[in-house]
């Protein structure tokens, strides 16, 4: 009868050390996916914050040269392109005067290096704190280079209903209402690459 009753501790000992070993092991991967998730999201906010830097970049190179004839970090635009510095490609800089969409079976990473194969050249920033390298292109919103107006297809005119019965369309409709002026639109892309073989598309749209 003794004999039996070591047998059956044995086994109900067996039992709880292999629960024991279980949940140790599912403890073990639990935490590993938490780091690596954690990890992941550091990455992530990495690049994000190496993408702003590049995207306050050009919209800095935007305002420096819009409206202008002549440029210290922009080439001249041939009279019979526009009178304008922003009128015409600035391929070195990393500036397209006109619109480009991804086509249909297209991601925006294949128009990436479709734009860089035709000729631009991306503007490249590192952040040395998190190693990640944020380069950028601007893309003017317009059907064809040429100074920017509806007539090709980059300057719409705000609605009168926006901008009051008392207001014309591309004028400034004054302290306290809502700007009727017809905006230029840029959409800036920031390609971020890293640790880890990180690769990210950011975009950001503004108009001046």
């Amino acid at each position: 009868m003794r004999h039996r009753q070591h047998g059956f501790s044995m086994i109900v000992a067996l039992v709880a050390l292999v629960v024991m070993a279980l949940a140790a092991v599912s403890l073990m991967r639990t935490v590993s996916t938490a780091t690596l998730v954690s990890g992941n999201l550091a990455f992530e906010q990495a690049a994000v914050t190496a993408a702003d830097i590049g995207v306050e970049a050009a919209v800095v190179w935007l305002e420096n040269n819009s409206g202008l004839a002549s440029s210290g970090s922009a080439t001249a635009c041939s009279a019979s392109v526009g009178a304008t510095v922003l009128a015409c490609n600035q391929l070195a800089r990393g500036y397209i005067a006109t619109r480009t969409d991804p086509g249909a079976s297209q991601s925006w990473g294949g128009l990436w290096d479709s734009l860089v194969s035709g000729g631009a050249t991306p503007i490249t920033l590192t952040d040395t704190k998190t190693d990640n390298t944020a380069a950028y292109l601007i893309q003017r919103m317009c059907t064809s280079v040429g100074d920017a107006s509806s007539a090709i297809g980059c300057s719409s005119a705000p609605s009168s209903a926006y901008c009051g019965s008392s207001k014309a369309t591309d004028s400034n409709a004054g302290a306290g209402n809502i700007s009727c002026s017809s905006p230029t639109y840029y959409r800036i892309t920031v390609k971020v690459t890293g640790p880890r073989n990180t690769t990210g598309y950011i975009q950001a749209m503004v108009a001046l």
